[in-house]
């Protein structure tokens, strides 16, 4: 029988900051009492919930309050402690412990970064023994584009391997850097290959445009949602974030302007197709918009475009960087992962010339360059020109996926819930009722089976605790339904126990 969520109140000490702790558990057996606490101790802290300095109840209270052994509490503790994440002072209760100086670009930023150990969590739950996890938003390898890219790098090792063991300049491999200047053509980009920089996926060439240009406390506009990457990679910055709503079209065109002609950003980040998390695709009148506004306060843009090969349904809608001038400073990041094989490892910037040094020297402070073998496989690969059969499978296989996801989460989720359904992409985004709260849902819907990605990591700021994410791209076809199954389950039964209670206290 599960204990209802409990909110607990420590004792503000002079000069300690504080604030109500919520603690869910159940008492199934399946997960170890004390885990449950230490789990979500820690989360409240990766989100910013706890911050450094705030005192955690005595292990009296919290034990009392959640009616639990004092020995349980303290083992949750001891385990905070030995990772790093509070301090226990003898006599002078527990507090959430400083980030070390070698973390001090995201102590600045108010919180510790989330990126790492959430990328470790969803690894861990993918493969978790019975557990089904919407957690991956790429697609599964197919095996004819194993065997393909199995020759490429055979036939690199025969006849390049000797070219392909020296250092190589930062911008990677001509070889590579022309075939993606194809690539991008087909997009109806026209790229110099000159201006296109070799990263380790697209998480990196973000990261380096972050790096070459937000300097310490410059403010930022982003996207409210945004993908949790970006907004790490601006945390480690000490970028000031300016979120900026997204609409069913996309960015509010209101609230970025007076971020830039208010808040004086000179960046804006956007996802502007299938958003993630959201799925949204912004409308070609506003994407026309947005450069507009970046011309007039002297902006530049980073357009994250992860798969915009991965429609479904509608025709494509141009890059921002397709519609840009010479003039205009828009870095287009990709990264194969999302559509290919993400192990590779491989991704790419494209610059406008005007910001091609600074994100060459980025990148050779980063890591001076890609791995040499790869960036010419993967080269080789691309030249076959058997990717856009790929392409075609890929969205015939996921689009089907899609549909019959959405129709069954549509179905199985309670009144007030609100599910997105995107052009394309590999993930919805789903909205619970007003009285839900995602955290508690999160602990319930492991122990039954099913994982997903808590909404509260792609906002900057104060998290909405109502949404998450639920990816697609890595779930066998036999399980999908089991697993919507056991997630909309969760949900109805955590709204009939919230429901109750609600009357309870009437």
């Amino acid at each position: 029988m599960a204990a209802k969520p409990t909110s607990i109140s420590a004792r503000r000490p002079r000069g300690v900051a504080h604030q109500p702790l919520k603690i869910a558990l159940s008492n199934r057996g399946d997960v170890a009492l004390f885990v449950q606490i230490r789990e979500q101790i820690r989360n409240l802290i990766d989100r910013g919930t706890l911050t450094a300095g705030m005192r955690l109840p005595p292990v009296r209270v919290l034990a009392r309050q959640l009616a639990i052994n004092q020995i349980t509490v303290a083992k949750a503790y001891r385990a905070l402690v030995e990772a790093g994440l509070i301090d226990g002072r003898r006599g002078g209760g527990s507090f959430v412990r400083e980030p070390s100086r070698a973390r001090s670009p995201a102590q600045s930023a108010g919180r510790e970064p989330t990126q790492p150990m959430l990328a470790e969590r969803l690894y861990e739950l993918a493969r978790a023994p019975g557990v089904i996890a919407f957690s991956s938003n790429y697609p599964q390898v197919e095996a004819s584009c194993v065997a393909d890219f199995k020759a490429s790098l055979n036939a690199v090792i025969d006849n390049e391997l000797a070219s392909c063991l020296h250092y190589e300049p930062p911008a990677g491999r001509l070889a590579l850097r022309e075939q993606i200047a194809v690539t991008l053509d087909a997009l109806g980009i026209s790229a110099d290959e000159n201006d296109i920089v070799v990263t380790s996926g697209a998480q990196q060439a973000i990261d380096l445009s972050v790096r070459a240009l937000c300097p310490p406390g410059t403010p930022v506009a982003i996207e409210q949602p945004a993908y949790y990457g970006a907004i790490n990679s601006l945390r480690s910055a000490q970028a000031r974030l300016l979120e900026v709503p997204l609409r069913d079209d996309g960015m509010d065109l209101d609230a970025l302007e007076h971020c830039l002609a208010r808040g004086g950003a000179r960046l804006i980040c956007t996802n502007p197709t299938f958003q993630n998390p959201s799925g949204i695709t912004t409308s070609i009148d506003k994407r026309h918009a947005i450069l507009a506004l970046a011309r007039r306060y002297g902006a530049a843009i980073l357009e994250d475009d992860h798969s915009p090969e991965l429609r479904f349904r509608g025709g494509p809608v141009p890059p921002i960087r397709a519609l840009a001038g010479p003039e205009d400073q828009v870095i287009y990041a990709r990264g194969f992962g999302k559509v290919f094989l993400p192990g590779i490892r491989l991704g790419f910037l494209l610059a406008p010339p005007v910001l091609r040094q600074r994100l060459l020297q980025a990148k050779a402070n980063a890591d001076l360059h890609c791995n040499s073998i790869m960036q010419e496989a993967l080269a080789h690969y691309l030249a076959l020109g058997r990717y856009p059969a790929i392409l075609d499978r890929m969205r015939e296989t996921y689009g089907a996926r899609q549909q019959m996801l959405y129709a069954a989460i549509s179905a199985g989720l309670p009144d007030g819930a609100r599910i997105n359904h995107p052009d394309g992409g590999l993930s919805f985004w789903l909205t619970l009722p007003e009285d839900a709260d995602v955290s508690e849902l999160y602990f319930r819907a492991v122990r039954r089976g099913v994982a997903f990605v808590d909404g509260e990591v792609f906002y900057a700021s104060q998290p909405k605790a109502r949404s998450l994410r639920v990816s697609f791209g890595l779930n066998k076809p036999e399980e999908l339904l089991e697993g919507v199954e056991r997630l909309c389950s969760v949900v109805q039964d955590l709204q009939i126990r919230r429901r109750a209670r609600n009357l309870v206290l009437i």
